[in-house]
């Protein structure tokens, strides 16, 4: 229904995902998942993908307050 807001919704699940995995794997192990996971020969198409999301325009919507206070929350990011 909103594509903006399911991809904002994503990017919070990946962080809220990103944060229970590091977590539970020792430091050396995350950063060798990382290197197999991330390497050079998609880095173009990542990068590409992330500024396409990161251009996207803002919301074209509008919220209550309560929604856009969950949503502040339900990310978490300050303990990032």
């Amino acid at each position: 229904m909103f594509p903006q807001l399911e991809a904002y919704t994503r990017i919070a699940e990946d962080i809220r995902m990103a944060k229970r995995v590091s977590k539970e794997i020792p430091k050396d192990k995350l950063s060798e998942l990382k290197a197999k996971h991330f390497t050079p020969e998609g880095r173009d198409e990542r990068i590409a993908k992330a500024l396409e999301i990161l251009n996207l325009p803002g919301p074209s919507f509008t919220l209550d307050k309560g929604t856009w206070v969950w949503a502040a929350q339900e990310a978490d990011i300050a303990d990032i």
